[in-house]
């Protein structure tokens, strides 16, 4: 039987867009939870590509994927808890025990009617011990690494426009103190200290915080381009659960970091937004040509040959369903969904159009959250009905749109 994704999941899928960050600092801009693990998760995806490509590890992209997924989760309910006792709590067993209890009575009816595999990784997850498999993995301690990286990454910003008050410079140790427990790491020692150009792109992703999406509409909350890519990977991975047969290891990998990408072009462009586009008609392929321009000069020379080019699969023609040929050349696609006889990881299917769904879905919810947060303009509700009439009929191998966006007609 198929899982369904549930009003409740959705709701938890957003409320780390309202969960402020660094609210005890003066802050340039506003930081959120949501901004944080999706900048983590990007660094966690540069972290995995070092450890494969110069210390031979074979790493599961899925437990990383799936880990920081748990992790999102776990701190979107424990969110009133301030880092230093977050993390001093999950230190102490009996603690650690109450919190993870807690957080799995709160994610239960959301995660079982989704997945029952699933939900049963995640409760394994949260009640794992330091001396357990999962902690002692290099998937997990990629995500933990990348986890500190991004905290450091904010912090670093913070300090720089903070006058010289209380407990900055013991903040500023202690996030040090947790970085440096990861630097048995090579790929975080690599980061940190010798490649300036792998911190040049971390940058560059960071800096989608900054632009908020629907620049010319308000609402509340307020997201940026690199949360909404972090929603629309999230909403992807979890209808791919839904995909018979079960999709390929490198289907998931770049379904799930194809939609993280998806909008990586718009640090380099910005976000231009649709009413734009459709007056631009038919120079709307000269904005495509524009990106591919831009990510040539300033991309390309922060990463490794092999990282551009899966940079650019994601990234150019991101909503077509693609697949590499025998001979590695792309290979767009009509269908909806990748055809069984290519999901296989040597053709690295991506559901393309799968991806656009959930873009377009993230984009709806965007709308309908606003809304029911007070912020209802006549451009908002416009947008929503016709992103309601875009979705309403489509289907995705069987996985009926209709039964998500309804939840919030």
């Amino acid at each position: 039987m198929k899982g369904i994704i549930t009003k409740s999941l959705i709701e938890k899928i957003f409320q780390p867009a309202s969960l402020q960050r660094w609210n005890d600092q003066i802050r340039p801009i506003e930081f959120t939870e949501l901004d944080k693990q999706a900048h983590k998760m990007i660094i966690a995806w540069i972290l995995g590509k070092i450890e494969e490509d110069e210390e031979g590890l074979l790493i599961d992209w899925r437990k990383i994927i799936e880990y920081g997924i748990f992790q999102y989760f776990q701190r979107t309910i424990l969110t009133d808890l301030k880092p230093q006792i977050y993390h001093s709590l999950l230190a102490q067993n009996e603690a650690r025990k109450k919190l993870n209890d807690f957080v799995q009575r709160e994610m239960e009816e959301s995660l079982a009617h989704l997945s029952v595999d699933f939900y049963n990784k995640f409760i394994q997850f949260i009640s794992s011990n330091p001396e357990d498999e999962d902690f002692n993995s290099i998937e997990f301690k990629l995500v933990s690494a990348a986890h500190f990286l991004a905290t450091q990454w904010e912090f670093n910003v913070i300090a720089h426009f903070s006058p010289p008050l209380f407990g900055v410079e013991s903040t500023r140790e202690e996030i040090q103190s947790q970085v440096d427990k990861h630097l048995e790491i090579k790929s975080v020692k690599k980061i940190l200290y010798l490649d300036k150009n792998l911190r040049n792109f971390i940058d560059l992703c960071g800096q989608l915080r900054f632009q908020r999406r629907w620049a010319h509409i308000e609402r509340i909350p307020k997201t940026s381009v690199l949360g909404h890519m972090l929603i629309v990977a999230m909403l992807s991975y979890f209808l791919s659960l839904f995909i018979e047969p079960e999709p390929c290891a490198k289907r998931i990998y770049n379904n799930w970091y194809g939609a993280l990408f998806h909008d990586l072009p718009e640090v380099l462009t910005r976000d231009i937004i649709s009413p734009v586009k459709r007056a631009l008609g038919d120079l709307e392929t000269l904005i495509k040509e524009e990106e591919s321009d831009q990510i040539s000069k300033k991309l390309k020379p922060l990463l490794k040959e092999d990282w551009y080019d899966e940079i650019l699969y994601f990234t150019m023609n991101e909503f077509e369903t693609k697949i590499l040929d025998e001979k590695k050349n792309i290979r767009h696609l009509e269908n909806d969904i990748i055809p069984n006889q290519y999901n296989f990881d040597q053709y690295s299917p991506i559901d393309g159009k799968l991806i656009k769904t959930c873009d377009k879905i993230a984009a709806f919810l965007e709308t309908y959250f606003s809304i029911i947060n007070g912020v209802a303009s006549p451009q908002l509700i416009e947008a929503k009905g016709k992103l309601f009439n875009e979705l309403k009929d489509r289907k995705l191998d069987g996985i009926d749109i209709f039964l998500i966006i309804d939840l919030f007609r």
